[in-house]
């Protein structure tokens, strides 16, 4: 089970030194949608030239120019692009055939999409081997400590995100699904029990008071 760094710090600086601070147990670095618009794809070339031990991903959620979009990403150094899985096939087919030429890989963002492991089925038929989903968590703004909750119930028999994991890691058991959301110490446990073959976390690293600590625990509690 690896761990994915979501990156939303506002500076270049801030980034590297938390990926430095982190570098022990974070496995991917991901430069994140919002930060893309802020420092552009430059921030993922420092990244990778810091830390070229390490897989970066850049979120760039590409709906359309895929071919172009997922060019410009690995010519910058990113390992990973994610694609919406709202996109079209042909948008898919473009960033595989790209990602083939680099000898890089794609991830397919599966929120929002409808009927997810239907998609996921469709996808890999194409040749994709990597999806995120979301974690169903949500957040008790309430709570003095703003814990996460897991959301257990879907709407109208749809299948909540933890199933959706469950189902896709019994359909597609050779390939790679990250689950995002929301995910942090208070919760990990829950999210570990079900298996996911990335854990994304942002916020609750980011955020922390010791990111190396926290990162630290993450992947102790993901590796027990």
């Amino acid at each position: 089970m690896r761990l994915q760094l979501t990156l939303d710090s506002p500076s270049v600086e801030d980034c590297l030194d938390l990926v430095l601070a982190t570098r022990d147990s974070v496995d991917i670095v991901e430069v994140g949608y919002p930060l893309l618009m802020e420092e552009g794809l430059s921030l993922v070339h420092h990244v990778k030239h810091a830390f070229p031990d390490k897989d970066t991903l850049a979120d760039v959620k590409i709906f359309h120019s895929g071919g172009y979009v997922a060019k410009k990403c690995f010519e910058y150094g990113a390992d990973v692009v994610t694609v919406l899985g709202l996109a079209s096939d042909e948008t898919f087919q473009s960033v595989l055939h790209i990602a083939e030429v680099y000898g890089r890989s794609v991830v397919a963002d599966l929120a929002g999409v409808e009927n997810p492991v239907a998609r996921a089925l469709e996808l890999n038929a194409m040749g994709v081997y990597k999806f995120v989903i979301p974690s169903g968590l949500l957040i008790d703004l309430s709570a003095a400590d703003a814990t996460a909750e897991v959301k257990d119930e879907g709407e109208a028999g749809i299948e909540t995100p933890f199933q959706v994991l469950e189902s896709l890691k019994e359909q597609l058991p050779d390939c790679e699904v990250g689950v995002v959301g929301h995910i942090s110490l208070q919760n990990i446990d829950d999210v570990v029990a079900k298996h996911p073959d990335v854990v994304l976390v942002g916020r609750a690293i980011v955020h922390a008071d010791d990111p190396h600590q926290v990162a630290a625990d993450l992947k102790a509690r993901m590796t027990d």
